[in-house]
């Protein structure tokens, strides 16, 4: 192996050129640890079209992540293989509702969400709550509601005057129904696998 390489027939510390091998190899067609190019193929690897662990690329894939106009990838922007975890979220301390409501103390109750005339509405019990929210918070709750993925909530409420009001929301961990069914996981599985397969045979074919 030479330190520098521009002979596409020798793998080189840094090579450079047409045709470039080598463990940080930069040219039309790269293949490297970290490779450069408009064909780059590498553990990192960045090019118009990148196959790779981790890379980048007008086009292409990445077993790890992937970024790209079309792509994929175990993760990153693109059509995800890897399922994703969403982060740890613990419910949050509760205060009683009707403290809450009578502006005793401040804090999240766990509510109802049910449908309203003019957008979602919060509950207890089937009956609706005085409460105010935002617009914003509101058009958020009714959007999720009518997308099915909310019937509780979190509800961080608080009374300034005469009127109870709803600050922030939180979903519930664990309540969201699943998006995709197994047979879909399966399937991103396998191309998973697919992807790594066929990462392996064009990483290791160096050929001269």
């Amino acid at each position: 192996m030479k330190l520098i390489s521009t002979d596409p027939s020798e793998i080189g510390v840094v090579s450079v050129g047409q045709f470039a091998h080598g463990i940080f190899a930069f040219g039309q067609f790269a293949r490297g640890f970290i490779a450069i190019g408009q064909v780059a193929i590498g553990v990192v690897a960045v090019g118009q079209i990148s196959f790779s662990v981790l890379g980048a690329g007008q086009a292409g894939g990445g077993i790890a992540w992937f970024a790209g106009m079309v792509g994929v990838g175990g993760r990153g922007v693109c059509l995800r293989l890897i399922p994703g975890l969403d982060l740890p979220r613990d419910p949050p301390p509760v205060v009683p509702l009707d403290a809450a409501m009578r502006g005793e103390v401040r804090g999240f109750v766990r509510a109802e969400v049910v449908d309203g005339p003019n957008g979602a509405k919060l509950a207890s019990g089937g009956h609706v709550l005085p409460v105010k929210m935002s617009p914003g918070l509101l058009g958020a709750l009714t959007d999720a509601r009518r997308a099915g993925k909310v019937s509780e909530i979190f509800a961080h409420l608080g009374r300034i005057g005469d009127v109870v009001v709803c600050d922030r929301l939180m979903e519930v961990p664990g309540a969201r129904p699943r998006q995709f069914p197994l047979a879909f996981h399966v399937v991103r599985f396998l191309l998973l696998v697919a992807l790594a397969t066929g990462w392996w045979y064009a990483f290791t074919q160096m050929e001269g």
